[in-house]
Parts: structure tokens; C-alpha cells; sequence
């Protein structure tokens, strides 16, 4: 088995008793496993903890290698329990229910949502599925900065955005904001900006396999900035 570097944070930390361990295990749920076995204080955590391999969050049954780092990651300081700023690149299908559903706090009496999917055409001519390409590390942390500076005007209790990439078929998700406040008057707005600045500065690019061939989209009309479908 391979050993791994796996980073403990929070309560969990505190029930580890150190914030970071050598385990061994083949699968992030495997290294999970064996941290509860040597900690069992940890199995408290259950069910409520996150994982990030290598900075880029993953499934349980994501596999791992000699010289990764794991990141066991309990619920962030927040009004319900589930972090107030929630960003990732996935390949997995966008669960827009799921983000709607831990979206903010019974104070909250508004959830303004966008969700970007793939269309059967564009400019005219029909497309049948597009790639999505990511720089990831970079493209979560730049989602991040934007999801912050809008949190941290004040105003909204919780955002997640979601960009999902590889090959999506015509009406799948691609991209997915939601924003939780108190009123309208403020998750309106911000999930708007959102949006558009994940548009113009988030690197993701996009090829369409259309009737006429794949190809690239341009986006030089976008000051040459990736884009995201809409």
C-alpha cells in the first residue's frame, strides 16, 4: 500500500491530535478507515467531512498514490453547518437539487440560482456534445476569489459554484451558481455577477462537436478570455 500525507483540520484535528499523519491506503475511503481505526474520537465527523486530494476535491473512491496529499476537511464556520463559500471542478454530474437544498439557512428566504447547460446549436448550425477543459487548480482558486469578494460584501449567506468538465451531452449542466440571502434583493444580484465573471476570468475552454466538425470556441470576442456555456 502506498502512504499518503493526510491533512487534518478543525474539530478533526484536535481529535487527531495533530494536523497532519502518515497513512497507508489504496483509497481516500481506505485512508479514512484507517485514521477512525488509530483515532476513533474521529468517527464523530462521519459523514460530515469533505476530501481534497492534491487541492482538487474528490470522491471516497478516488484512488491514490505514494506522495499525495489528503485533506480531510470538516464543516467551515457557517449558518447551517456546510460551508458559506463552496467552489470545485468535477467530472461528476452537477447535483443542482442537492446545492439548492444545503444553499444557506432558515433565515434565508431567498435562493437565487443559474445553471448554464449544454444547447443543441450555435450560430445556427447543430451541436451534438462539447469538451470542457480546465486548468483546475487554477480555475477553483479563481472561483474562490470571486465567490469571496461577493460573500464578503455582505449581503449573502452562502455561495457554491460548480463547473463541471469532460464531454457533456446536449442539456446536461455545465456550470452552476447558487446564492443564498435573506432577500432577493441580494442573491439576484450577486448570482448574476457571478456569473459573468466566471465567464471572463475562470480558464476553462470549451470544443463543440458540431454538424459541421469540432472545434474550439472562440473567444477572442471575450477580450480573450475563457468561457463557459450559457
Amino acid at each position: 500500500m502506498d502512504h499518503v500525507t493526510v491533512l487534518v483540520f478543525g474539530p478533526l484535528r484536535e481529535r487527531v491530535g495533530a494536523p497532519e499523519v502518515r497513512l497507508a491506503g489504496e483509497t481516500v475511503q481506505e485512508l479514512w478507515d484507517e485514521l477512525v481505526r488509530r483515532h476513533p474520537t474521529a468517527a464523530a465527523d462521519a459523514g460530515s467531512v469533505r476530501v481534497a486530494r492534491n487541492l482538487d476535491y474528490c470522491e471516497w473512491t478516488t484512488r491514490v498514490r505514494d506522495g499525495d496529499t489528503i485533506a480531510f476537511i470538516p464543516p467551515v464556520a457557517g449558518g447551517s453547518g456546510e460551508p458559506a463559500i463552496h467552489v470545485q471542478i468535477t467530472t461528476a454530474a452537477i447535483d443542482v437539487a442537492e446545492l439548492i437544498a444545503r444553499a444557506g439557512s432558515s433565515r434565508d428566504g431567498a435562493v437565487a440560482t443559474f445553471v448554464g447547460r449544454v444547447r443543441d446549436h450555435n450560430d445556427g448550425v447543430s451541436v451534438s456534445r462539447i469538451d470542457y477543459e480546465a486548468y483546475a487548480e487554477m480555475a477553483e482558486a479563481e472561483m474562490r476569489r470571486i465567490a469571496t469578494d461577493l460573500y464578503e460584501r455582505g449581503g449573502i449567506s452562502s455561495i457554491d459554484i460548480v463547473h463541471r468538465v469532460g464531454t457533456l451531452e446536449v442539456g446536461e449542466a455545465s456550470v452552476a451558481v447558487v446564492v443564498a440571502a435573506p432577500h432577493r434583493d441580494t442573491a439576484f444580484p450577486a448570482c448574476a455577477e457571478a456569473i459573468d465573471l466566471i465567464k471572463r476570468s475562470v480558464p476553462v475552454w470549451k470544443r463543440e462537436h458540431r454538424a459541421d466538425g469540432a472545434r474550439w470556441v472562440d473567444a477572442r470576442h471575450h477580450h480573450g478570455s475563457p468561457m463557459v456555456t450559457t
